[in-house]
C-alpha cells in the first residue's frame, strides 16, 4: 500500500474521500468539490454525525464514496483520536472495492506532522485481520486499498514514513502474537527475529540452552524443563552511535504457550495463552522499527522464549533455582513463570551495560483486575524515567498507569527456605 501527502487543492480522482467531523461541524475550507460539499453538508446536518468514531457514508455517481467519521470535540483531539478516525474509515471500506482513498488530515491542536503520522498508523492498523488460517482465502475480509492520499498543508514525507514504519511494526507484533502456539514455537519466533534483522540490518544472536546454562540462566531455563521445544534467547542490537555501551534496552517476555505448568491453568480460555509471548513480539517488532528509523543511540532488545508446560521434567512447586544474578529463587506457583524468565533477561542486559531498561510482558491477570483494559501497569524507578515512559505511552496510544514500587514490598517476597 502506498501513502503520500498533498495539498487539499491538488489531489486527483479517488474512489473515496474521508472527512473527520468535529462537533462544531466545520468542514475543510479547501479541497472539497462543490458536489461533494453539498452532499457532506446534508450528512453533517444529521444528529449524531459528529459523535466520536460514528461513520456516515454516501455514494453518488458524481461524488464517488464520501465517508464522514465523527471526531468528537475539537479541543479534545489528540493523535490517538486521529488514529481512531482513520481506522474507523478504513474498517467501513472492508467490503467495498475502493482502491484509492483521500483522507483530510485534521491537525487542530496537535500539528500537521503528528496528525499525519497518526492517520497513517490508523489506516495500517485497520488493514490487519487475524484470518490468515481460514480454509478459503476469499473468506478473509480485507480492504482492497492500494493508495492512500493524505490531504494537508506542508511537507509531511517524514511523518508519513514514520507512520508507515510504526504501523507496520505494530501489525507485525499483532501477527506474531496471534499465531497458534503449534506454529509460533520458540524456534519459529527466533526465525522471525532473524528475518527482521536481515531486513533492517540489526545484529542478531540466538542463545540456545547450552549457552544460557553456561551464562547461569537457571531461572529462565527452569521454565523450559517441561517442554520438548528448545528455549531460544533472542538478542537484537541496533548500533546507532557506535562505540560501546547500551543507551536503552528492551526485554520482552516470550512464553509462546503458557499452560501454567504443574500449577495448571483452568481449561476455559487457556487458548488465549498463545499470546503470552506478546512482550517478545513487541520487542522484536520495535527493534525492527528502531533500525529503520535509525536513531543515533545504541539499543539492545532481548526476548527469552520458551513454553511453560507440565511434563516429567517440569518445575515443581517448591523447587529452588539460582538465577543469572546469583540470587536463589523458590518457585511457589509454576504459573508465575514470567518473572522467572524476565529476571535472567534483565540481568543479561544489565551486564551488557544498559543504562535504561524497559521490560514488556503479559505478566499477570491481576493488573487487568486493577486497571481494566484501558491502561497497562507501569512499575519502575526513578520517578522521572517512569513519567517519561508514561508520557511516551500516551502519545503512542498505549496509556500506562504508574503502580507503587517501594521497599516495603521487598520483605513480602523473601522465601522461608
Amino acid at each position: 500500500m502506498r501513502f503520500r501527502a498533498t495539498r487539499p487543492s491538488e489531489f486527483a480522482d479517488v474512489d473515496v474521500v474521508v472527512i473527520p467531523l468535529f462537533e462544531d461541524k466545520r468542514l475543510p475550507a479547501r479541497g472539497l468539490r462543490r458536489a461533494t460539499r453539498a452532499i457532506v453538508q446534508r450528512i453533517v446536518a444529521e444528529p449524531g454525525s459528529a459523535k466520536l468514531y460514528a461513520v456516515s457514508t454516501h455514494f453518488g455517481e458524481k461524488t464517488g464514496r464520501v465517508v464522514i467519521v465523527g471526531a468528537g470535540k475539537r479541543a479534545e483531539y489528540v493523535p490517538e483520536r486521529a488514529r481512531g478516525v482513520a481506522s474507523a474509515a478504513v474498517k467501513s471500506l472492508w467490503r467495498s472495492n475502493a482502491k484509492r482513498v483521500a483522507v483530510f488530515v485534521a491537525a487542530e491542536g496537535i500539528g500537521a506532522e503528528p496528525a499525519a503520522q497518526a492517520t497513517v498508523e490508523g489506516v495500517i492498523y485497520a488493514m490487519w485481520r487475524p484470518e490468515s488460517h481460514r480454509t478459503r482465502p476469499e473468506e478473509r475480509r480485507l480492504p482492497k486499498l492500494t493508495d492512500v492520499i493524505l490531504l494537508a498543508e506542508g511537507d509531511l514525507k517524514a511523518a508519513v514514513r514514520r507512520g508507515q514504519i510504526v504501523g507496520d511494526a505494530v501489525n507485525l507484533a499483532r501477527r506474531l502474537a496471534n499465531e497458534p502456539a503449534n506454529l509460533m514455537t520458540p524456534s519459529h519466533l527466533a526465525e522471525e527475529a532473524r528475518a527482521v534483522a536481515k531486513e533492517t540490518g540489526l545484529k542478531v544472536e540466538i542463545l540456545d540452552r547450552e549457552r544460557c546454562r553456561a551464562l547461569g540462566m537457571h531461572s529462565y531455563l527452569s521454565v523450559a524443563q517441561g517442554s520438548r521445544q528448545p528455549p531460544q534467547f533472542i538478542v537484537l542490537r541496533h548500533v546507532g552511535r557506535g562505540g560501546a555501551g547500551v543507551d536503552i534496552a528492551f526485554v520482552g517476555k516470550g512464553i509462546t504457550f503458557d499452560s501454567g505448568g504443574i500449577s495448571i491453568k483452568p481449561a476455559e480460555g487457556m487458548y488465549h495463552m498463545k499470546a503470552d509471548m506478546t512482550g517478545a513480539a513487541t520487542v522484536i517488532a520495535a527493534m525492527g522499527a528502531i533500525a529503520k528509523l535509525d536513531p543515533q543511540v545504541n539499543v539492545l532488545g532481548v526476548a527469552p522464549c520458551t513454553e511453560n508446560l507440565p511434563g516429567g521434567g517440569a518445575t515443581k512447586p517448591g523447587d529452588v533455582f539460582t538465577s543469572m544474578s546469583g540470587r536463589t529463587v523458590e518457585v511457589i506457583n509454576t504459573d508465575a513463570e514470567g518473572r522467572l524468565v524476565l529476571v535472567d533477561g534483565l540481568t543479561y542486559v544489565q551486564r551488557q551495560g544498559a543504562r535504561r531498561v524497559v521490560d514488556v510482558a503479559t505478566l499477570t491477570g491481576a493488573i487487568g483486575i486493577a486497571l481494566g483494559h484501558h491502561f497497562a501497569g507501569l512499575f519502575g524507578r526513578p520517578v522521572a524515567f517512569v513519567e517519561e515512559v508514561g508520557r511516551i505511552g500516551t502519545e503512542a496510544g498505549d496509556r500506562l498507569w504508574a503502580m507503587p514500587l517501594t521497599d516495603e514490598f521487598r520483605e513480602e517476597i523473601k522465601s522461608d527456605v
